[in-house]
């Protein structure tokens, strides 16, 4: 299969750094930049544990910048939420 690959990457003139284990970390990275569960995404790909699903997915810094705030801004949230901590009751 990886010598059929490489035939077609050459043929659409792809680098050759281009191989079906890098377009595996794309598609795990796709799927959690999508907002695709990662237990789907650890399923899909066939790996027993969530710290190797880890280890193939490399998000944008656009995508870590946005799951920071979101989870900053919940905790803001329910910090200011608190009874007895200035927030509402």
């Amino acid at each position: 299969m990886g010598a059929r690959f490489a035939e077609y990457r050459e043929a659409v003139g792809l680098p050759p750094e281009i191989g079906l284990h890098r377009l595996r970390h794309s598609y795990v990275t796709h799927l959690i930049e999508g907002g695709y569960d990662p237990l789907f995404v650890q399923y899909q790909v066939g790996h027993s544990y969530a710290s190797t699903t880890a280890l193939y997915t490399s998000v944008s810094s656009d995508f870590r910048n946005r799951v920071l705030r979101q989870a900053l801004g919940r905790t803001i949230s329910r910090a200011l939420n608190r009874p007895g901590q200035g927030g509402k009751p």
